[in-house]
């Protein structure tokens, strides 16, 4: 780690910080339009489906890179598995670990 990586590191979180304590501690000094608000219940599923959809269907990352290619792909097995368990027990170290877990199967089963 180099000093020049620590600082963007900081100066990045700092930046993040700020944002996010803007509208937290901005809200007695101005309010925000009802669209605005209401907008923002969408945006957690509109993040979540950013990082896990490219996550699920992108080329060979993780697994992949770290213990060789397989015919078939784990990612998409899992996530199926995780949803189905989520749908079924609506708990969240629950879906984790079936996830998890299924995905390992699923590749060590291929090697």
């Amino acid at each position: 780690m180099t000093n020049a990586f620590l600082i963007v590191v900081t100066l990045a979180s700092l930046v993040t910080l700020a944002l996010k304590c803007a509208f937290i501690e901005g809200q007695q000094y101005f309010k925000l339009p009802q669209w605005f608000t209401d907008s923002l219940e969408f945006v957690p599923p509109a993040v979540l489906c950013a990082l896990v959809i490219p996550g699920i269907f992108q080329g060979n990352i993780g697994l992949v890179n770290a213990f060789g290619p397989v015919v078939i792909d784990p990612k998409p097995i899992a996530a199926c598995v995780a949803a189905i368990t989520f749908f079924t027990t609506k708990k969240t170290i629950p879906t984790l670990i079936a996830g998890m877990a299924s995905l390992y199967v699923v590749y060590w089963l291929q090697i």
